[in-house]
């Protein structure tokens, strides 16, 4: 049987377990206090994303769209409302773009960040700055972004944003003189609320675009109000994308298939779904908004639709709307021959997408820091069981 420990072998105890803790504290102390929120910002992270690669290749949606025959045109010089995660003001193409916008999540001005990156990919692809090296340029590269944060939730989510938050951030998007507004999200139910701020933005002269959502069965909304542009997505073979919705109101397609946009921080991604294309149509909208500022929200619509690249079989149909939106066409219909189509090749096989960027979920990154802390002290407590014994043999 073991003898009790002596006073001099508590003592000894005590001098080793404080000569342990006190460095393995010091090294918990960064971690456990990096967890709340309101000392890491806006979305609790500890430190941003790590920047994306960035594209130099010539895109597939560049070549379809033929951007820079339009932008010897238009620019795109007019504010455009992104309703959605917000917009990371911080990514080099986007900076000099993002205005102060409204957070309806918080109730008050900003927005100017983005939990998710959602936001932020769909926003470049509207008024990305063009930068050296870099292959993204907006549809409407002088367009300023007024960011509408209504979630920080992305499309194709299970916690879908709900009619309410919607119907503010249009309301709040039409206050901060937004000419163009787009809604990247489609719920499957009419809403009163929705309907009302969408009839009030058609009202005061503002063209309201939304996405028609994917793998939803039936209308969505806000794309079957009257006065919006319902906006479905193609593929890069111009085929109508498999998730693209059939049965709401598509006025209009746009490719939306691994298109190239902005990561959170800096450089790009790749993003399919119909909000995508949604984007491009807001992008052709800036433009012809900035090209003709007397036409009306509703002529600019028109424009659009009547110029577009009809889809297959001619004439309107229910998954192509008028056709593919054709930026050029509509700026310069009165000398384009009818008909007339962008310039466009196929994009070589070996042409690589960036990948895209993984997030962690806000609750995992709290986990880790927690759990960097209880494992530190559990390393001194297993160093002190080990110690113990050795103390003891040590002794005379």
């Amino acid at each position: 049987m073991e003898p009790s420990p002596t006073v001099a072998d508590v003592y000894c105890r005590y001098m080793w377990l404080r000569r342990l803790t006190i460095p393995a504290v010091l090294l918990a102390i960064p971690l456990i206090a990096a967890d709340p929120a309101s000392a890491a910002g806006p979305c609790g992270y500890q430190a941003p994303p790590s920047p994306g690669p960035v594209v130099s290749a010539s895109t597939w949606e560049q070549r379809w769209l033929d951007l820079s025959r339009a932008h010897a045109f238009s620019t795109g010089a007019v504010r455009v409302a992104i309703v959605g995660t917000g917009v990371d003001a911080s990514h080099p193409q986007l900076g000099t773009a993002v205005a102060n916008g409204w957070d309806v999540t918080a109730n008050k001005p900003g927005a100017r960040f983005d939990c998710n990156g959602h936001g932020t990919a769909i926003a470049s692809i509207v008024a990305a700055r063009p930068r050296g090296g870099s292959s993204l340029v907006g549809v409407a590269p002088a367009a300023t972004l007024v960011p509408i944060r209504v979630t920080d939730a992305p499309p194709s989510s299970d916690r879908p944003v709900t009619a309410a938050r919607l119907a503010a951030g249009i309301r709040q998007a039409v206050a901060l003189k937004a000419r163009v507004v787009l809604v990247a999200y489609a719920l499957s139910s009419d809403d009163a609320g929705l309907r009302a701020a969408v009839a009030d933005a058609v009202r005061k002269d503002v063209l309201v675009v939304a996405a028609v959502g994917d793998n939803l069965p039936g209308l969505t909304f806000p794309a079957a109000y009257e006065g919006v542009l319902g906006v479905g997505g193609i593929g890069t073979g111009g085929l109508l994308l498999s998730s693209s919705a059939l049965k709401s109101k598509v006025d209009l397609v746009a490719p939306a298939e691994n298109v190239v946009a902005a990561a959170r921080r800096s450089g790009h991604l790749t993003l399919s779904g119909t909000p995508v294309a949604a984007a491009v149509v807001a992008g052709a909208a800036a433009l012809l908004r900035a090209y003709r500022p007397n036409w009306t929200a509703a002529q600019v619509a028109q424009r659009l639709t009547a110029t577009a690249d009809g889809g297959f079989g001619g004439g309107h149909s229910d998954a192509y709307g008028f056709g593919t939106v054709n930026p050029y066409r509509a700026l310069t219909e009165e000398a384009a021959a009818a008909g007339a189509s962008p310039y466009w090749t196929p994009a070589p096989a070996a042409l690589g997408h960036a990948p895209p960027q993984p997030e962690w979920p806000e609750t995992w990154r709290r986990s880790i820091a927690w759990a960097g802390g209880v494992g530190v002290v559990v390393v001194v407590v297993a160093m002190l069981s080990a110690a113990a014994p050795v103390v003891r043999r040590r002794r005379p």
